[in-house]
């Protein structure tokens, strides 16, 4: 079972209030107003906004509201909120706890790869997955809107192919004979036109969800199983990457979460899957490879720098008559600071276990460090290629 949770999907084990709105109005140059009480005034209105309305009564500004032209100037602005360009993030604005929920049964026509969070599929093939949130108070009607987005263009409509479109059997639906995203769902409304570039605007899934239904899980969670499927594939639109997006909104159309799937629409699903899994494992090796040749420079050059500067410290420690002090390291250990700034430690122990011991002591350091400074990334990865370090050494025999 995949969950999708507040940032990313992981694998889990069976077992309408209308808001109140304010009139803003901004105006310039001169307006004659008719006063109901007074002669009609004749003085330039004065520019700022405020001082304007607070010399109008409640006659002229509701007479000045109703302007055709200031109503249409509002209702723009608030349809350009709602009707903007999707963000592939996820995030839960609302506080509803909103998540996916995949379950893949065994021999199933669909593969979901965990690295990737992609969903491979075939074409009319149905999957189910779990819409999942919590009850939240006051209680309002949620909807899930479903749609699919190209990955590197989120303004491209994704449309069908003339194609499949043709031979499609689907005649008296238009809206959802023109889809690529369809839902099995009693109830679901097929929403947006070719056209459409925002969220509301593009060909898109509106399902209502039950409120109803409770979730085994306890904590006033719900959770609803919807079905899905797609009326082309990748290649039909020259194999770009897609993904699918799921928002849960309110009556109101405000998104109060979102989660992003990504997606791969093909004839054969593992195959697929199992080969971006290997490019991913590739790309992995050539960056390690190339960071282990880069440390090989560096080492080099610390070398070199350290052959040039040690005479140096030797001489200065025995001007300061503090020769006692000094021991000769063994050939085989070494101190020095590489060219980048950094200090590197080259020590032999004869047992396993004092080289274990060194290293879970500076694993405990940069533990403490960290708790420190949280933020800082190269504490991070000291302490992963510490940890790396001692399970490389546990494996020594």
């Amino acid at each position: 079972m995949y969950i999708a949770e507040s940032m990313s999907w992981k694998k889990e084990r069976l077992s309408i209030d209308n808001a109140e709105e304010q009139d803003i109005f901004e105006a310039s140059g001169s307006v004659n107003l008719e006063n109901a009480n007074t002669e009609p005034n004749t003085e330039e209105m004065p520019n700022e906004p405020m001082a304007f309305l607070q010399g109008l009564n409640s006659g002229n500004l509701m007479q000045f509201s109703q302007q055709s032209v200031l109503r249409e100037m509002m209702l723009q602005d608030i349809k350009t909120n709602i009707n903007s360009l999707p963000k592939l993030e996820n995030h839960n604005n609302g506080d509803y706890c909103f998540g996916m929920v995949l379950e893949e049964p065994p021999k199933s026509h669909w593969m979901f790869s965990v690295p990737l969070n992609k969903l491979y599929i075939r074409m009319n093939r149905t999957f189910n997955i779990d819409v999942k949130f919590r009850i939240k108070m006051p209680f309002q009607p949620l909807n899930l809107r479903a749609f699919l987005c190209f990955v590197k263009d989120v303004s491209g409509p994704v449309l069908r192919c003339q194609n499949h479109l043709s031979t499609d059997a689907i005649k008296d639906n238009l809206s959802m004979r023109e889809s690529l995203l369809r839902c099995e769902n009693p109830n679901t409304t097929y929403c947006g036109n070719s056209q459409g570039k925002s969220i509301t605007e593009r060909y898109s899934v509106l399902v209502p969800l039950n409120m109803s239904r409770s979730s085994h899980q306890g904590g006033g969670f719900i959770r609803q199983t919807l079905a899905f499927s797609f009326a082309c594939q990748n290649s039909c639109f020259g194999r770009k990457e897609t993904c699918l997006v799921f928002c849960l909104e309110n009556m109101n159309g405000d998104i109060l979460g979102q989660q992003v799937l990504y997606l791969k629409i093909c004839t054969c699903p593992k195959r697929d899957r199992n080969q971006d899994e290997r490019n991913i494992e590739s790309n992995k090796r050539k960056l390690l490879s190339g960071a282990s040749e880069d440390e090989d420079v560096d080492e080099e050059r610390g070398r070199k720098t350290r052959r040039r500067t040690l005479p140096r410290e030797v001489k200065e420690e025995n001007e300061s008559n503090d020769s006692s002090d000094i021991h000769p390291l063994p050939t085989d250990w070494d101190v020095s600071r590489t060219v980048d700034g950094n200090y590197r430690l080259v020590v032999k122990c004869s047992k396993k276990d004092q080289l274990l011991e060194g290293i879970e002591g500076m694993i405990e350091k940069t533990a403490v460090a960290m708790l420190r400074s949280p933020q800082n990334l190269k504490l991070r990865q000291h302490a992963n290629h510490l940890l790396n370090l001692k399970k490389c050494a546990v494996k020594l025999s």
